[in-house]
């Protein structure tokens, strides 16, 4: 048996070993990887992988599939149709974030000339932030939809057009004349024309012959990331750039989520060996590199804020959007590590400095799954601070301003429970109307909600935007009467995670489908929570219990 074929062996089963002990600790799995690599490396680990290159060499087929991937979830429409602001913070996110990593960095003593371009190295490693970890994460806690999820995707997708310009233009870094960079722009316009020329004229027929053959749209697709990859090779680019531009070409096809679909798994395999790679190739740390590591990762988490912050304020997005926006991306990209490969193959940066953006870039990633689980919560201690030394929040000034009415009781929907409630309260209390807030997305609703002098307002109750601008944070009582099978892109769970982020101080109340679902409900922050079936049952049971009495 040939030798590279037990090292593989080895290396996939530490990876699958160790992926799955961080995925249970809710920690990102590509740290999984990393560990693993160096666990079975030669460096700090055991040397049970004895020729890392054999492995690195196969690896690179998963690097240029991550690439078409990327390619094939760019949508340029979606920048388009997203504002002003998304736009200034898309590109003043990343051209601030590497002017001031260059100031800081070379103030820390990397050199930046003669040569040597350590300090630009990493203020482009800075700049980038981890597609795969602040989607999963917004993923799990149902934020994608929020303006804050919206605006960090935003800015994910123009950092992912910046970085087909950093491998564009990494070539040339050491010597970055003129003549060159317009010739190396030329070569990268050019291979995108070929690229989306071929696509058009030529790949879209093939698909649309194979598209109810799933293995050859598989095939298809790969043959056209390696034709790409190596054209790119051919002209004086990157394979890597090829590959993007492969993903980008076809990723406006009907077929690109089947593309997509089909061609994961195979990434999946082989970008686990890239990882697993880097991680053979980490030395172990000493003080010195620790510290620059824990530096590194202070000055990511402080240029967000320096970056992000101030151009989505401006431009008025709120001070919540701002602060949530910053803290989600406040990570260094698994892209990153991508430049950081092809710096060294170039010649341009040394082995100790990728491991060190490596430590940096695992130490950013555990903190972002702590950022962004409580980034709500992170926000309130922010805008306390903030109001406390005398800057109160714009929107609750201007709401205080306008003299909006405070309602302390807010129903989430108006399904049967609800109306019972209101119908209740109408006949034992009516003073309580007037302090009820309701939010439902049906127009006849709201018509008869201000028949029997109720507020309403019009909004779908699975969107935290629609919540926040409701003002649901200043209410004391927040009520969820509709159960989970009638609730719509939402469930009683995350509307209960979404109002105690909002809310940290009101009342809540649930309504749960099971005793199970109730203590689920409670973890997540539901000071009471109603179950209709039992509430019927002890209705039930106290009228037959009666009946018993009274002898019938």
């Amino acid at each position: 048996m040939h030798g590279i074929l037990p090292e593989i062996g080895i290396a996939v089963l530490a990876a699958t070993a160790l992926g799955f002990i961080f995925q249970l600790c809710r920690q990102p799995v590509i740290l999984g990887y990393l560990v693993a690599g160096a666990l079975v490396g030669p460096q700090i680990g055991f040397s049970l992988v004895s020729h890392p290159d054999n492995i690195e060499v196969i690896s690179e087929i998963g690097l240029i599939l991550l690439l078409f991937i990327i390619g094939l979830e760019l949508n340029p429409a979606k920048l388009l149709s997203s504002g002003r602001k998304l736009i200034y913070a898309g590109v003043g996110q990343f051209v601030l974030c590497v002017l001031i990593g260059l100031g800081f960095f070379a103030l820390l003593g990397f050199p930046l000339g003669g040569g040597r371009i350590d300090a630009l190295y990493l203020a482009l490693f800075c700049a980038l932030s981890s597609t795969a970890i602040v989607v999963k994460l917004l993923y799990d806690k149902f934020e994608l939809d929020t303006l804050p999820g919206r605006i960090s995707l935003g800015i994910l997708i123009f950092q992912d057009l910046w970085a087909i310009l950093i491998l564009a233009l990494q070539p040339n870094f050491l010597d970055p004349q003129l003549h060159l960079v317009a010739l190396a722009l030329g070569k990268g316009l050019l291979l995108l024309a070929v690229g989306f020329a071929l696509s058009r004229w030529g790949l879209r027929w093939v698909f649309a012959q194979i598209a109810k053959t799933p293995e050859m749209v598989v095939a298809v697709s790969i043959a056209w990331c390696a034709f790409m990859a190596g054209l790119g090779s051919f002209i004086g680019m990157s394979m890597e750039m090829g590959a993007l531009i492969a993903g980008a070409a076809i990723a406006s096809f009907p077929y690109g989520v089947h593309v997509t679909a089909k061609v994961l798994p195979l990434r999946d395999f082989f970008l686990t060996l890239f990882f697993l790679s880097i991680g053979m190739k980490i030395p172990f740390p000493d003080a010195a590199t620790l510290i620059m590591a824990v530096l590194i990762v202070l000055f990511v988490i402080v240029s967000r804020f320096l970056t992000i912050y101030p151009i989505l304020a401006l431009s008025g997005s709120g001070r919540r959007t701002s602060f949530i926006a910053s803290l989600n991306l406040a990570q260094i990209s698994e892209f990153s590590l991508v430049v950081a490969a092809l710096g060294v193959s170039y010649g341009h940066i040394q082995q100790p400095l990728m491991s060190l953006i490596i430590y940096a870039m695992a130490i950013t990633s555990v903190l972002s799954s702590y950022f962004i689980k409580g980034n709500h919560a992170l926000y309130l201690v922010f805008d306390r601070l903030l109001t406390a030394l005398g800057f109160p929040s714009r929107d609750a000034a201007a709401a205080a301003e306008a003299g909006e009415p405070h309602y302390p009781i807010v129903l989430l929907g108006y399904h049967r429970g609800a109306r019972a409630l209101v119908e209740k309260l109408e006949a034992v209390a009516p003073r309580l109307l007037a302090k009820i807030l309701v939010i439902d997305f049906n127009l006849e609703v709201l018509k008869e909600l201000g028949a029997r002098n109720v507020k309403g307002i019009f909004g779908d109750i699975s969107s935290m935007d629609t919540l926040e601008h409701s003002r649901v944070a200043a209410a004391d009582i927040i009520l969820s009467t509709i159960p989970d099978m009638l609730l719509k892109n939402t469930n009683n769970l995350a509307l209960v995670k979404t109002c105690r982020a909002l809310a940290p101080n009101a009342v809540i109340v649930a309504t749960a489908d099971s005793t199970e679902h109730v203590e689920d409900l409670k973890k997540s922050g539901a000071n009471e929570v109603l179950l209709p079936y039992s509430l019927i049952g002890d209705s039930m049971a106290e009228l037959l219990i009666e009946a018993e009495r009274q002898g019938r």
